[in-house]
């Protein structure tokens, strides 16, 4: 059964087109009833993720007309809740303590088996095998869930999206995919 992977470049907040299509598409495979687990190990304290769940959990629901329960992962229950859930969808921050906390649990990735997968900057990131690390300035591992190397906000200078630092993940593992998503631009993949 494959993964859907669906991976959004950030600022989810901003009302336009891409947004709205990034959540219906979240949401198309899912019926009435289903649980959607909201990953927010990414945020700086309790309070901004608290804040951005609920900002989230907002912005899920009003792309489908469908009755979902959103959840938001408590990181020592998570491949519990992940056995519960048919669309994990893990938003952005600090994608070095998001990834921390998702190493903390090696069965995440056979967890994710047959689920849709939503990652929004630091969620897209931690799925490729190289990214570009804004906080840290420079090119870094992910988890390698997919064969991809990534660039998120990159058209935003602000979130190191500049031609230079692409052109350093243009230079580590050649071989892959190359993915350079602008402010609110999303792609999907499977696995």
């Amino acid at each position: 059964m494959k993964t859907k992977f669906i991976l959004h470049s950030g600022m989810m907040k901003y009302d336009n087109e891409h947004n709205a299509s990034f959540f219906k598409e979240c949401t198309k495979d899912l019926k009435d009833g289903d649980i959607v687990l909201w990953v927010g190990f990414a945020r700086r304290d309790a309070t901004a993720c608290e804040e951005t769940f609920l900002r989230d959990t907002e912005l899920i629901l009003a792309q489908t007309d469908k009755d979902l329960t959103v959840l938001n992962a408590d990181e020592s229950m998570l491949l519990e809740q992940l056995k519960q859930v048919q669309l994990v969808f893990v938003t952005g921050g600090d994608t070095q303590k998001l990834q921390t906390a998702i190493e903390k649990h090696p069965g995440f990735v056979k967890a994710l088996e047959g689920k849709v997968y939503a990652g929004s900057s630091a969620g897209a990131c931690i799925c490729a095998e190289h990214y570009y690390s804004n906080g840290k300035s420079e090119v870094v591992e992910g988890l390698g869930i997919l064969p991809i190397r990534l660039m998120v906000h990159s058209d935003n200078p602000e979130f190191g999206g500049t031609e230079e630092n692409l052109k350093q993940l243009e230079e580590v593992s050649p071989e892959l995919e190359l993915l350079a998503l602008p402010e609110t631009q999303w792609v999907i993949r499977e696995l």
